[in-house]
């Protein structure tokens, strides 16, 4: 059981650090924290590699700092490579008795590891990297792998959520890009009737301003073309989509335009109903 100090310790390293949003100045700035805390002349953070099968060091403090970056490691290979294999946090705390231990770490980097505390680094239920402190003064004690374990947990959260939203940016950036590059126009409402996305061909065909509308109901955005907003809200409201329909309108100065257009719902991969979309064209030209 920690006791009311080292409580105190965990609240002041996540209370320093909450407001760090770079994910790699966060890891470096905890691994300071902790090794100073519990007094150790050195440590690593490595990350999974699931491609690789390997760990990638991200942080490093001590004497290993220069060289630790060039060297593979492998997972189910050495302390480090073991506790990511086993999600078994470790202590060793004299590593010529440890059978997990590679001592050709120690000499590539010219440093001599006395004992060491591994701890994985867990989210939702899977192993996303390792915390390695190394040559406490004294020994390593169960409640040094308490208070790391707890801390480690709220670093391991944030690491994680950091990746998902990288990977959602990501995904947004290129759906995005294939929004803004295609040809025809498209514009997705919500269940509720908003304006959730409209491309500049849409905005465009519609002579509408994209920024003006994004967010507003879509009658209030769409005054001019209350045909489109008829048949995207017909969508939205029966849940059944039309395809390859055409539509006579007139643009604002009166002269005809003709969309041919198709509707999708969207949904959610549990299959809820978000909204509805469509995809038009100016066939005005062609039609004539």
């Amino acid at each position: 059981m920690l006791q009311a100090n080292q409580l105190k310790i965990i609240y002041e390293i996540i209370n320093d650090i909450r407001f760090i949003y770079d994910v790699n100045r966060l890891l470096n700035v905890f691994l300071e924290k902790i090794c100073q805390t519990l007094k150790c002349e050195a440590g690593s953070i490595f990350l999974v590699d699931n491609q690789r099968e390997e760990l990638n060091a991200v942080a490093v403090r001590g004497g290993r700092d220069t060289a630790i970056h060039s060297i593979p490691f492998k997972i189910g290979s050495g302390i480090c490579g073991r506790v990511v294999q086993t999600q078994e946090a470790k202590i060793v705390n004299n590593t010529a008795e440890d059978e997990y231990f590679n001592p050709t770490i120690d000499t590539i980097t010219g440093f001599e590891t006395i004992n060491i505390l591994c701890v994985p680094m867990i989210s939702t239920g899977r192993v996303i990297g390792v915390i390695e402190l190394l040559n406490k003064k004294g020994k390593f004690s169960s409640e040094d792998l308490e208070l790391l374990t707890l801390t480690t947990s709220q670093i391991s959260l944030v690491v994680e959520t950091s990746r998902l939203y990288t990977e959602i940016l990501k995904l947004k950036n290129f759906t995005d890009s294939i929004l803004e590059n295609m040809p025809g126009g498209f514009i997705a409402i919500d269940f509720f009737g908003t304006i959730t996305t409209i491309n500049p061909t849409a905005a465009k065909i519609l002579e509408v301003e994209r920024v003006a509308v994004l967010g507003k109901f879509l009658y209030e955005s769409l005054p001019h073309h209350k045909e489109v907003a008829d048949i995207l809200w017909n969508t939205n409201q029966s849940k059944k989509t039309l395809a390859r329909q055409d539509i006579k309108l007139l643009n604002r100065s009166g002269d005809p335009l003709i969309l041919g257009y198709s509707t999708i719902i969207i949904k959610d991969k549990e299959g809820n109903i978000l909204g509805s979309g469509i995809t038009f064209q100016d066939l005005t030209k062609i039609k004539r």
